[in-house]
């Protein structure tokens, strides 16, 4: 387990709690790294250790450590001399804390810093997200930085191609700008085989038929592959009903021909063809010629 917490605050010492007010703070110097002080970096990295402790201790988080420790390295351009002196505030502290509180305490701690670093990284997404995701393109719709947004957010990627289609259901004109037809066409890379497999048939259908990206030759071998998979599927159904249909039919008609078949008798050695009376088989003659018809009863 990780050894220590940044060694700034006797108020954190008393209150961990207290972390998501400074952790807030500090998200928000992501968009000016320059600016960032040696504290923010602290706290930061300081989230880093902790979500990668609770991802060991098998805690599942919204967000992954590597966000945190992206944003670190955003913040402090890579400097390893800034990462070695947050690595060393933070495993201080947390060494203090564990000697003078107990283990079972500071781990409770370290675990209560992943979940509020990582709830603030879903905010300060969230609050990226509704920023991003309404921008238009010079045609008006839904920019590709937009579709790629929803995508990160919700892992939907099925429902941007059913956007795409549905607003461009005859392709792309690959001469005009296409940031999301290429967008597109990466995604059907990232959803592979299994993936589109999920995805809606007028969503493959035309993917298939049109042109949407200028040149992505593995997304084009996914989405064929696709296409001829569910046209056989089709086929192999279509044949199958019509198998069904056939085996009916024939099944109904056998049955007629045996309801309306004359009676041939037994074919037992030396007794008579005809039943035995009171045996209860019907027996139905045909007579031919004028007034003739056919005549059943119980023999």
């Amino acid at each position: 387990m990780p050894s220590a917490l940044p060694g700034r605050r006797d108020t954190l010492h008393a209150s961990p709690g207290v972390l998501a007010l400074g952790a807030a703070a500090c998200l928000l110097v992501a968009a000016a790294p320059l600016r960032a002080n040696t504290e923010d970096a602290e706290l930061i990295y300081e989230c880093g250790l902790a979500m990668q402790f609770a991802e060991k201790e098998d805690i599942q988080l919204p967000v992954s450590s590597n966000r945190a420790m992206g944003h670190f390295a955003e913040v402090t351009r890579n400097d390893s001399n800034l990462r070695n002196e947050a690595d060393r505030q933070v495993r201080a502290v947390w060494d203090g804390m564990r000697k003078s509180d107990g283990r079972p305490a500071l781990e409770r701690y370290v675990l209560s810093v992943a979940q509020d670093c990582s709830d603030l990284y879903v905010e300060l997404a969230e609050r990226d997200a509704a920023a991003v995701e309404g921008e238009l393109n010079s045609l008006g719709t839904l920019s590709a930085a937009a579709l790629r947004s929803y995508a990160t957010r919700t892992g939907d990627l099925g429902e941007i191609a059913n956007y795409l289609v549905y607003n461009y259901p005859y392709g792309k004109d690959l001469f005009k700008p296409n940031e999301d037809g290429d967008l597109l066409g990466q995604l059907v890379v990232e959803a592979g085989a299994s993936g589109l497999r999920r995805w809606s048939d007028e969503a493959i259908y035309a993917i298939a038929n049109k042109h949407y990206w200028q040149y992505n030759p593995p997304a084009t071998r996914l989405v064929d592959a696709e296409y001829r998979r569910r046209m056989r599927m089709m086929r192999q159904t279509q044949s199958e009903a019509q198998r069904w249909a056939q085996r009916a039919a024939d099944d109904r008609a056998a049955q007629a021909r045996r309801a309306n078949a004359p009676y041939v008798g037994s074919l037992g050695s030396g007794s008579s063809s005809r039943p035995k009376p009171g045996s209860g088989v019907v027996v139905c003659t045909t007579y031919k010629g004028t007034g003739g018809g056919r005549v059943c009863k119980e023999d």
